[in-house]
């Protein structure tokens, strides 16, 4: 039978660029992922040859043709932030034109061309970033998305081995090769890094919903359930709060359960969802069963 379910994996953006201590890693939390992937609402710019020195009659007014190559990031990064995707890859593009070797600049740039599945390009990129940082973890988790869009999953999957090896608690590298086994139904090790990116941030609630759909895969369905239950505690997002409630009554009709009759969702003034907890609908449900 065709279980209609979603794993949910992360494309890791490299915000951590932006912090003042520049070049030392961090773990990117899933909101962070997200807030970096919805930044990206345009097309790329096109890929143009940029001349290394300043031609024109604003050539000599152009402060960008001095900048090293971090602040080049920071200005592409400062763009993303404020909604222009096609300036923060001209910038990226006018900083690699000037440092055409540069690991930070070819890394922005390869987890943007990443964001619209242009492989290829982002390909050529984590090559020549990688080349003067072949074991950095975020390079090797985004080379391992990279490979991915050629399905060359062996490829992927030794890079989040490697990543993992270099850096045995990074979140996106756990989190992105649990994804990769579960697709390859090699189910205990997919559960084995879902468990531990719970354990290391346990407010992570994709991690919740990927550890109970692998419980179910596994035959355990009532600890699945539980752990969606849980899922729906932590989680305030309504996509992903409707595919959870979605699965679980899917699940409790299997196990000849009661449906629960969730209560609608409404916006909150911070954007997130509200609603009843799922504990109390979930009661409502059970003592009517018991009736």
């Amino acid at each position: 039978m065709t279980r209609p379910i979603t794993i949910f994996a992360c494309a890791l953006g490299f915000a951590w660029l932006s912090a003042p201590a520049l070049g030392q890693q961090a773990t990117p939390s899933v909101n962070d992922m997200k807030g970096f992937s919805s930044m990206l609402k345009g097309k790329p710019a096109p890929m143009t040859k940029i001349p290394v020195t300043p031609k024109g009659p604003h050539a000599r007014t152009n402060p960008h043709y001095n900048l090293p190559p971090e602040k080049h990031v920071q200005v592409a990064l400062q763009h993303l932030a404020e909604g222009r995707p096609v300036e923060a890859m001209k910038a990226l593009d006018l900083g690699i034109a000037l440092y055409p070797g540069n690991y930070q600049l070819r890394g922005v740039r390869a987890s943007l061309f990443l964001q619209h599945k242009k492989y290829a390009k982002a390909l050529a990129d984590l090559e020549v970033a990688m080349k003067k940082r072949p074991d950095d973890p975020l390079l090797l988790v985004n080379r391992a998305q990279a490979y991915r869009g050629f399905n060359r999953d062996k490829e992927a999957l030794a890079d989040l081995d490697h990543a993992i090896k270099v850096k045995p608690d990074f979140i996106g590298a756990l989190f992105n090769r649990g994804a990769l086994l579960f697709e390859k139904k090699r189910y205990k090790q997919a559960l084995a890094d879902f468990e531990k990116v719970a354990a290391l941030d346990p407010h992570l609630p994709a991690a919740r919903f990927n550890i109970a759909v692998t419980q179910e895969a596994l035959g355990h369905r009532k600890q699945a359930m539980k752990e969606l239950e849980d899922f729906l505690k932590v989680t305030r997002h309504k996509g992903w709060i409707a595919i959870a409630r979605k699965q679980l009554n899917n699940w409790r009709k299997m196990e000849g359960l009661p449906e629960i009759k969730f209560p609608p969702l409404t916006a909150a003034k911070d954007g997130k969802a509200k609603g009843a907890k799922p504990e109390d609908a979930k009661a409502a449900a059970d003592k009517g069963e018991k009736k």
